[in-house]
């Protein structure tokens, strides 16, 4: 069975695979990955650890291979798991609880999961719980969008996490918002939907002038009108101005 000789080598390989895209094969290992550690009634901290990052893995792989009611059981379990372990660790070594990924991400992952399978009222208590746990999350607000139906609650929510994200700023190429301690979230996607809420009378007026500032934003950053990470520039600035300060 994979896994059972190292399982941090496992847990490796499985990302390998899920970045290469070869999810056949991660479902594969992920399962039986997860099933191992669930088939031990009495757990150590290092294998509570390695099962619920198996089980982030596979939740991910199951809703990128559209098998949304197999994920929605695994995230149900990951929640499950995340809090056994959140125990354990207060316990037994609360310095790691620092280093747990974000409770926030597992809750934006069951919206997206609930909302593929049309459960609407899962999904918006999920995307609800998630922006509780973490205010400001755009890339949250954004997969509330896409994972349900355009309303005006969701677009109100994105409109205002979009407001207080800070600059558009450009990496590789790509346009992004990057809220300080949260995820990015692409312009682009973010544009795409207040277009679509504009073009069917939802917050029309709102929608409308913020897709316009961001594109607006994203041009003067192409025609090296404005720099490419503002808030880095900024910081850059301000070191310099203090370095000047104390050379005279």
């Amino acid at each position: 069975m994979f896994g059972m000789s190292d399982p941090a080598q496992t847990l490796h390989q499985l990302e390998r695979y899920v970045a290469d895209g070869r999810m056949e094969m991660s479902e594969v290992m992920a399962s039986q990955f997860t099933e191992m550690y669930l088939g031990q009634k009495k757990r150590s901290t290092d294998q509570q650890i390695m099962l619920v990052k198996g089980l982030r893995i596979l939740t991910d792989v199951l809703l990128a291979r559209n098998k949304a009611a197999r994920a929605a059981a695994s995230v149900k379990l990951l929640h499950r798991e995340r809090k056994k372990l959140t125990k354990m660790l207060r316990s037994e070594a609360p310095h790691l609880l620092e280093k747990m990924s974000p409770a926030c991400e597992d809750f934006r992952r069951g919206g997206n999961i609930f909302g593929a399978l049309g459960k609407k009222r899962s999904a918006v208590k999920s995307f609800a719980k998630c922006e509780k746990l973490a205010p400001g999350h755009v890339a949250n607000a954004l997969d509330a969008c896409t994972a349900l139906p355009l309303h005006k609650s969701t677009i109100g929510r994105l409109i205002n996490t979009v407001k207080n994200a800070g600059p558009v700023i450009s990496v590789s190429g790509n346009f992004e918002l990057q809220p300080e301690g949260r995820p990015v979230a692409e312009v682009a996607s973010i544009v795409l939907v207040l277009q679509k809420a504009a073009a069917e009378g939802i917050l029309e007026a709102q929608s409308t002038e913020l897709a316009n500032s961001l594109q607006h934003d994203v041009g003067r950053i192409q025609r090296g009108e404005a720099a490419t990470n503002a808030r880095l520039q900024a910081a850059l600035d301000s070191l310099e101005t203090n370095h000047d300060y104390y050379e005279y």
